[in-house]
């Protein structure tokens, strides 16, 4: 496999693993003053979706960037 397909691998896992542990905790730590799941994930919505939505941004930028070194 190409190196660069293995730290563009790399780089998706650790993206994802982020997205995932931020919302688990953004919603335990809601979940801890609202008592409620659905009212935790409402107001979680901003703050993990803005995550996600970085992450998937910096992976296509790491990948154009792969793409463009020789």
């Amino acid at each position: 496999m190409d190196p660069k397909e293995k730290r563009l691998r790399l780089m998706r896992f650790w993206l994802f693993g982020s997205v995932v542990i931020v919302f688990a905790a953004v919603t335990a730590y809601l979940y801890m003053f609202t008592l409620n799941i659905v009212s935790s994930l409402t107001l979680g919505l901003p703050i993990w979706g803005i995550v996600a939505v970085v992450a998937v941004l910096i992976f296509f930028g790491y990948r154009a960037w792969l793409r463009r070194q020789p």
